[in-house]
This record gives C-alpha cells, structure tokens and sequence, in this order.
C-alpha cells in the first residue's frame, strides 16, 4: 500500500498543533561554519534560511527539514538531492556545495542564494505573455534535457519549484533555477533512489503513471511540465476539483479541455503539443528533445504574428522598397527616363515614324490638291504642340491646300506627365478596428486571454 506524499507548499504545523516556528532557527543560529542571518520561506518540506560562511563571508542559502518530518529516510532524502544535483551540473539547477546535519537531528542542505521569486508568484501578479513563457520553459526543458541524460527523474514539477532570476542582460527574459530535486529518481541497472512505500509528487501536477504508483521515467517529467504550460498559457489548470483524489482521477481517465476554447487563436502546434504532452499513455507522449524543439517553432511563429499589418493579413516589410520597382504599379510614374518601362520608348519610336510620314504627306499636298484633304487629316493627327489647320482659298481660284508648317521638323517628345498619372503617394489599405472577441494582440501588449 502506498502513501501520498504531497509537496505543496503550505503553511506547516508541527504535532500536536504547535506552530511552526518553534523549529524554526534564529538570527545567529549555525550550521556547520553557516551563521543565519534571516528566514528566506517555508514549505511542505522545511524552511529556507540565509545564512554566510563564518570564515570567508560567502553568502548562501540554508535548507533544514521540518522536525516533525525526520525519519528514516529523510536524511537520505536531502543526501539524495545533493547528489542529483552535482550529478547533472546544469546552470539552470540550484547548485548544491555542503550537506549536514543539526543537533536536535534535523538534516541541511547548503545552496547558492538567488534573488528573485518563484514562478508561482510571477503567474500570480499579471499574465505572463506568450513568448515570455516559452522563453522560461525552453530553459526548464535544458534542465530536464540534461537530467533526463544523465538517469534522473525529477517527479515534482511544478511552478513553485521555477525560481526565476532577474537578468540584467535581458530584463524580459529572466534566467530559471530548477528547484527541489529531494523526490528526483535515479534511475539505472543496479540503483533506485527514491522514498519507498510512498506516491510522492504534487496531486494537480501528477502524472498518470505517478498516480497509479506504477515506475517513472522521463515521460512523467514531459506530463507534469505539460500541465505547468497548460497553466501558463491558458492561465488554468488542465484538472481541477474539490479533493487531491478527485485531481488523481481527472489524470487518469479525464480529458483537459481543448486549449483552443481557452485561446481560440493558439497556434495550431502548441494546442497540438499540449494535448500530446498530457497524453494518458507515456509512449504517446513527445520526448523533451521534441518539446523544446516545438516551443521553438512556436516561438518564430509568434515573432511573425508580430509583423503581420492588423487586419490586413499581409506582412509589413521592414523598410520601403525603392520608387523604381514601384514604376510599372498603377498611380506611380518615373522620374527618371531610364527608368521608364519599354512600352514608352516604343510609343516614342511610333511617334517618330508618324512625323515622318506626315513630312511625306505634307510634300505630296502641295503637289497634289486632290490629296489636301486627306493630307490634312493626316497633319491633324500627328502629335504636336500646336494643332495643324488647313486653309482652302477662294472655290473660284485652283484649289490649292496652303497647309500650316510644323513648328519644328523634329518630332516631339510628349512629357511623361502627358503620357502616365501624375507621382501619387498610394493610399495605405484601411486599417480594420480589432475584435473585440480577438483573445491576443499581435504584438502582444494586450492580455490575450479575455
């Protein structure tokens, strides 16, 4: 038969309803050569102190466990995190450098000290946008990525066990600590670290095979991370009732509602990634390779979403493309003459050829009367500054066509202005109002999820 062991954080109570602080350690207290210096926070499990090293001055963080916890098997519990810990070495685990133990028994832990706060508190505050949260996650899955290498299962994802570090470099994308590796399981050919006897994790995050206390693997970390996006994205837990039991139940046969009611306009793969990381069946589910991979592709996607004009669905360039490859585009004229498009020098060349024959018309005229009027017509059409009149003289007299002379005998080159619209500055297509039912704003200063 096996035991629930719940790490949610909470307020602990000692027994016999004592409350906790009469374990809790006090300013000048030690451990070891630490000194405490003040209480950094409480949870399921112990209570986080700062404290400096006596000697040398370095700052740390001192993690004891709660009295009434002390069994067994919790020494090996804190042993069994700092050995994870050294084991996969990433920067984006806490790293671990003494463990110990107090004289009233209680077992330690010393780590790096980190200023910032739980991811929990971040989603509490204000929507965390989209790309923030794949930023964070891609760096939870480099952790597991690297655990998963080396044998290890985490077992308890969740968003209380993200800390999330201020990054000067980069203030919107705060570097991530993955915390409490106490449950981790090494897994191998002849070693099994873990709490026997007992179903360890957090019920809301809990993966079916977890519930049923059948064995892990890297696949249960891909579920439980599953529901930490799911509730980042969608800002609600995939499962929820009233009973830790209810939750258990929900993981096993329940299905999550589909992202897409949440956001109607999620991207098709990350609803498909979320549904496929909280599959029932470990097998079915993507390897974290896989998943950080996706949040990749998700992540360009939504850049692209940021280019797009709103309401128009066609992408912004990012500069101005040059006047000259806009000639032959209707309400645009050139300025240049070797700009201008081959069907204008042709109508030149017709023009010229008119002009000529013309010429040829207006000799013929003066030879031949019969022919003025006809010559006249001709005159009339061809392009030029002025209009070409005929004047006949008195019926009684020979008829003679006297023909007004062209001004020059060059033929005239017709301005561009004459031939093509005038220079226009397009109008800019209207710009739509946005849904109001729209749930995320392309550049994302909207909340998306309303």
């Amino acid at each position: 038969m096996q035991t629930m062991v719940s790490t949610a954080s909470a307020p602990v109570q000692p027994p016999g309803g004592e409350p906790p602080e009469l374990d809790a350690m006090e300013l000048g207290d030690k451990a070891g050569p630490w000194v405490v210096e003040r209480e950094l926070g409480r949870g399921g499990m112990g209570a986080v102190y700062a404290v400096v090293h006596e000697e040398i001055g370095k700052r740390a963080a001192l993690k004891v466990m709660h009295r009434k916890l002390i069994t067994g098997s919790s020494a090996e519990r804190i042993l069994q995190e700092a050995r994870v810990v050294n084991q996969v070495a990433h920067p984006n685990i806490v790293d671990i450098f003494e463990t110990g133990t107090l004289d009233d028994g209680r077992p330690y832990i010393v780590m790096e000290r980190l200023e910032g706060m739980p991811l929990s508190y971040r989603a509490d505050e204000a929507k965390i946008l989209p790309d923030q949260v794949i930023a964070i996650l891609l760096q939870v899955c480099d952790a597991l990525i690297a655990a998963h290498a080396a044998n290890i299962v985490h077992r308890d994802l969740k968003l209380d066990n993200v800390f999330l570090i201020d990054n000067p470099d980069e203030p919107s994308t705060p570097r991530v600590k993955l915390l409490d590796w106490g449950i981790a399981k090494v897994i191998s050919n002849d070693v099994r670290h873990t709490i026997e006897g007992q179903l360890v994790g957090t019920p809301q995050y809990l993966a079916p095979e977890q519930a049923r206390g059948a064995a892990v693997s890297p696949q249960t970390d891909v579920y439980s991370l599953g529901v930490m996006a799911y509730e980042l994205f969608l800002e609600q837990l995939p499962f929820e009732a009233e009973t830790s039991a209810e939750i258990m139940a929900m993981h096993l046969r329940a299905t999550p509602p589909p992202p897409s009611e949440l956001w109607p306009d999620i991207p098709p793969s990350l609803e498909n990634l979320l549904l496929a990381m909280l599959a029932k069946a470990p097998d079915a589910r993507p390897s974290m390779l896989t998943v950080a991979h996706t949040l990749e592709l998700v992540r360009d996607e939504l850049k692209m979403r940021k280019h797009l004009a709103v309401g128009t669905g066609t992408v912004v360039p990012e500069t101005p493309r040059p006047l000259t490859r806009l000639a032959s585009a209707p309400g645009f004229a050139p300025t240049e003459p070797a700009s201008w498009p081959r069907s204008n020098r042709r109508l030149h060349v017709v023009v010229g050829a008119l002009a000529i024959a013309a010429s040829a018309a207006m000799f013929i005229l003066t030879r031949d009367t019969e022919n003025a009027s006809a010559a006249s017509k001709v005159e009339t059409a061809v392009v030029a500054p002025r209009p070409v009149a005929a004047k006949l003289v008195d019926p009684a007299t020979p008829p003679i066509a006297t023909v007004v002379p062209l001004a020059s005998p060059t033929p005239q080159i017709v301005p561009a202005s004459t031939l093509r619209p005038a220079h226009k500055t397009p109008r800019k297509p209207p710009v739509k109002p946005r849904r109001s039912s729209t749930p995320i704003d392309p550049d994302g200063t909207v909340d998306p999820y309303l």
